[in-house]
């Protein structure tokens, strides 16, 4: 089936679209833990597998070859999905920021929020991506792992070093406004 797709067989190309589509499916939405957005990702991924079948040299290795796209093309989905999260994603919704304050407090506030997102952004992108797919997501370390190709061992190993890696930017503003209240 898959040499006679190579040779530009469009019904030999559904066939192995049928026969992968339930598993495509299901590792596209394991990844993204959204039915549309699998249901996309598969679509674009059996595209490119037309497109590029020609280049698998293997026929036998035709369906670890498509199960590596669809997987490819979820995680594209996926960081996409957290750049939009990072760009909507305010800090400043969660502090309570209630007609109580006064002025002084409710700049204090900002300033603090606004540090708190120029922290966060000045982490490494793997641990901004890890710290919203555990914090924001509320993925489990399982979920974390599949999302990026790893283990939940090295899941929780990288969440820990993002975690002190903040939490040692965070000391150093604390050591600095210490100093300026004292100095």
């Amino acid at each position: 089936m898959v040499r006679w797709a190579k040779s530009g067989d469009r019904e030999a190309f559904r066939q192995l679209v049928l026969q992968h589509q339930q598993i495509a499916g299901g590792v596209a939405y394991g990844i993204l833990s959204d039915t549309h957005l699998a249901a996309d990702a598969v679509q674009d991924s059996f595209v490119h597998a037309w497109q590029k079948i020609g280049q698998l040299k293997e026929d036998h290795k035709f369906k670890s070859w498509f199960l590596m796209i669809v997987r490819s093309r979820a995680i594209d989905l996926q960081r996409q999905r957290f750049a939009k999260i990072r760009e909507s994603y305010s800090i400043d919704e969660s502090i309570d920021s209630s007609n109580e304050k006064g002025p002084a407090e409710e700049l204090e506030n900002r300033e603090r929020s606004h540090l708190i997102r120029q922290m966060f952004r000045d982490l490494p992108e793997e641990y901004r991506e890890i710290l919203l797919l555990k914090h924001q997501l509320k993925h489990s370390y399982q979920e974390i792992a599949k999302i990026q190709g790893t283990t939940p061992k090295a899941v929780e190993s990288k969440l820990s070093r993002a975690r002190k890696l903040l939490a040692e930017k965070w000391q150093k503003v604390q050591d600095r406004e210490s100093g300026d209240s004292n100095g």
